[in-house]
């Protein structure tokens, strides 16, 4: 982390440095071809990994807090190739992110991703698939690290990562000013690591 984040956060990153998690990005990849392999063998108990705060509490089923990854295999392409295509980018993106920052800083970073997302989930309780808004916030990082990086869309079209992150923000933009009043404080706990 350098002279632009603030001098407090870099502090609380440095103290935190320990948990970093080097290669970050093969756990996180690993995890995605887990739950991709438990959706095309037709595992039935899938959505028993949804992070849904009721059953958390009332349920008993504490086992949603840390199975996140295989949370909503509708989020991951079926298509074997489109999969491996989004498996290697998430790979990049991840190793990306690390080269510039390093291990603990990404780490932290992605446990600050869960921590305020879970968070979110559980005070609104809101049920969500909490990987999506953690590779959210890391693919935000990556557009604002390398906003000139240039992205094949469709394997045709060449798009900077400052267009494709612009547009998600947009989109995140609509989809807070047209949501319910909980969907857009769940937003804020979501993308609350990126503000930062």
């Amino acid at each position: 982390m350098d002279h632009r984040f603030p001098k407090w956060l870099r502090t609380l990153v440095r103290k935190l440095d320990f948990l970093g998690l080097p290669n970050l990005g093969i756990l996180v990849c690993g995890l995605g071809v887990m739950a991709y392999f438990a959706q095309i063998s037709g595992f039935s108990a899938v959505d028993k990994f949804l992070f849904d705060p009721v059953a958390i509490r009332e349920g008993g089923e504490w086992w949603r807090l840390f199975a996140f990854p295989m949370s909503d295999p509708s989020s991951t392409p079926t298509n074997p190739i489109f999969f491996l295509f989004f498996i290697l980018f998430t790979y990049f993106i991840f190793q990306s992110i690390e080269s510039q920052w390093g291990a603990g800083p990404l780490t932290v970073f992605v446990l600050m991703s869960y921590l305020s997302t879970a968070a979110g989930s559980l005070i609104l309780e809101f049920p969500t698939n909490l990987w999506h808004y953690i590779l959210l916030n890391v693919s935000l990082v990556f557009g604002t690290l390398f906003p000139n990086f240039e992205i094949l869309l469709f394997f045709i079209l060449p798009v900077k990562a400052k267009w494709l992150t612009l547009f998600s923000g947009a989109l995140l933009l609509m989809q807070f000013v047209l949501g319910p009043a909980t969907y857009k404080l769940f937003l804020l706990f979501a993308l609350f690591p990126y503000f930062l």
